[in-house]
Order: C-alpha cells, then structure tokens, then sequence
C-alpha cells in the first residue's frame, strides 16, 4: 500500500514540512511555537561575519536591548574635556596666578612704598651700628657749670670758715657780708654773704662743716648723696613748700690736694625761680666742708659769681 505523504514524514516533523523542503531547514524554528525563530550557535559562529547591523541584532537577542560594546564604551571614556588631568591642570594654573598676584602686591614691584618721610636719615639710622647707637652721648646727660655771661662781682678779700677748714672769698659790689653772730642758728651754716633782691628773698653764698645730723649720708669717695641732703634742706628752709628741682649741671673740682664735687639745680615754684649750686669738699675732717649758693631769677647778674667762688674755695691756712 502506498504511504501517504503524512504517514512518510519523519517523526517529529509537522505535517506539510515534509521531505519536499531542504535538509535543516525546520531547525530555524521552535518544534512548539513554529512561527518563533530562535538562532542556534551555528548561525552566529558561521563562516561568513554578519554586516555590523546584524551583530547587532544578533547580540541584542542574546544579551539583551540595553547591551552596549566595549568598542562603545571606550569611546565614551574618550571624549575630550572628560579626563581628570585636565581639570587638575586648569586648578593649578588658577592657583599659580592667585598666588603671583599676592606675592606682586605684597612683597613684589606692585608694594606700597614706604613713606617719603623716612628718607635719607631712616636709611642711615638703620644703617648704624649698634655700638654706634650705645656709644651716643643721651640727650639728658648733665654737663659741667656753665659760664654765665655778664661780669662777675669784684673779689674784695677773704672769709675764713675755721669749722669748715676752708675760706671764700669775700664778694664785693652789691654783696654784703652777715656778721651776726645769729647766722649759724638761723642759717646753719658759719659764714653768710648776701644780697636782698626782694623783700624777703636773697641772693647767698654761705659755708659751713656739714651738720651732724647728715653726717651718715658722708662718703668721701662719693659726695653726691651730702650734696642731695643739703638741697633738700635749704628747700625746705629757705623756698616756699611745693618747689620742685632739676639738676642742670654737675662736675668734680679740686681744692689744693683735696677733691670735691659741685652739683647745680633750677628751682621753681609757685612764687619764685632760682638757681642752686652746692659744693661738697673733703678736708680730711670726719664731715665734708659746704659751700652753698642760691641765686634768684630777679638777680641773673650774679650768676657769674658762682663760677668765682668755685675757682677761688681755699683750704685753711692756704692763699
């Protein structure tokens, strides 16, 4: 009996796909769903390469729609503007100009100057030396008694200060000499010369041992704290309260063989001026020997007789 065309299929082989079509041909298809193709592993690993759109095609269905290719990926990585270098290198550049401005207008040519009052006398104070600085005689320090202008009172004989160990000289002119036999309890010195330039106020070269009572301030190598005292005492004896002092010279003397030291000051107060100088001298006596001066402003032309006395103190039993 002839076998029908049905009966002649090969198993598994639906009907009407018969022995007429080629051999394979039905592998391209799913035995249960035949309208669905698949791709097999032959297909995609045949001897001839698909054109690109179908690689792509055929990748889509193995990996997915979203699949994206290295070759993609590496181009992407590649676009300009996008590696980090790039942004590094700009940051640095910014910061390399920030830091040029500031160093142009701080420290560079773009400074402020410095003002033109330093000039020329800045540079060279800085120029100095430091030894040259210390060695700059200070602007406060005290000179020797200066020579007052004017003539001095003429010099009419001698007054001796047997206590003191030393005389002076007898100032004539308009200077008087006190013969009281009061002076030492009202003055507290020996010997009194003087000149009544107000009521009440005078001119005076008096000399005297310094008094007991200061005797602990003596030093023979050292006789400015005696001259202190002693200014501090007739202050406080012969000038109105509140008065006020400043030294305004001082300087070592001689006297024959013996040493002393004269110190001046300016005195003010309220109601007067005056200017007093003190000498300190040793005699080889336990005390120093005094001679006190005090001249007031209102009589500036006896200020060269202070200079007189000074040159002309004698010790006792010299000429």
């Amino acid at each position: 009996m002839p076998s029908s065309p049905m009966d002649s299929a090969p198993p598994g082989v639906p009907p009407g796909e018969g022995q007429h079509g080629r051999p394979g041909s039905n592998l391209s298809r799913d035995p249960s769903d035949p309208e669905n193709r698949f791709v097999t592993a032959g297909q995609i690993s045949g001897s001839r390469t698909p054109p690109p759109e179908r690689q792509q095609e055929l990748w889509n269905t193995v990996f997915g729609d979203n699949y994206q290719s290295m070759d993609d990926q590496d181009l992407d990585d590649d676009e300009p503007g996008k590696p980090i270098w790039i942004y590094a290198l700009g940051g640095s550049v910014v910061i390399a100009l920030i830091a040029a401005m500031l160093w142009a207008f701080l420290w560079g040519p773009l400074a402020s100057e410095e003002p033109s009052s330093a000039g020329l006398g800045a540079e060279q104070s800085a120029s100095e030396s430091p030894q040259a600085k210390t060695t700059t005689k200070p602007a406060t320090s005290i000179g020797p008694l200066p020579k007052y202008s004017g003539d001095p009172s003429p010099v009419v004989g001698r007054v001796p200060d047997a206590d003191a160990g030393i005389s002076v000289p007898r100032l004539g002119g308009t200077w008087q000499l006190d013969e009281r036999t009061t002076v030492k309890g009202t003055y507290g010195f020996d010997t009194r010369q003087y000149v009544q330039v107000a009521p009440e106020r005078y001119a005076h070269v008096m000399s005297g041992p310094l008094s007991q009572r200061l005797a602990s301030f003596y030093q023979q190598d050292d006789l400015e704290p005696v001259i202190k005292q002693v200014v501090v005492s007739a202050r406080r004896n012969f000038f109105p309260t509140g008065n006020k002092v400043r030294k305004i010279a001082q300087q070592p003397i001689k006297v024959g063989d013996q040493t002393g030291r004269l110190i001046a000051y300016a005195l003010t107060s309220d109601t007067e001026k005056a200017t007093i100088v003190t000498m300190a001298i040793n005699t080889g006596a336990e005390v120093p020997a005094i001679v006190y001066i005090s001249i007031p402003s209102e009589s500036k032309q006896l200020l060269p007789d202070i200079r007189t006395v000074m040159n002309q103190v004698r010790l006792t039993g010299q000429s």
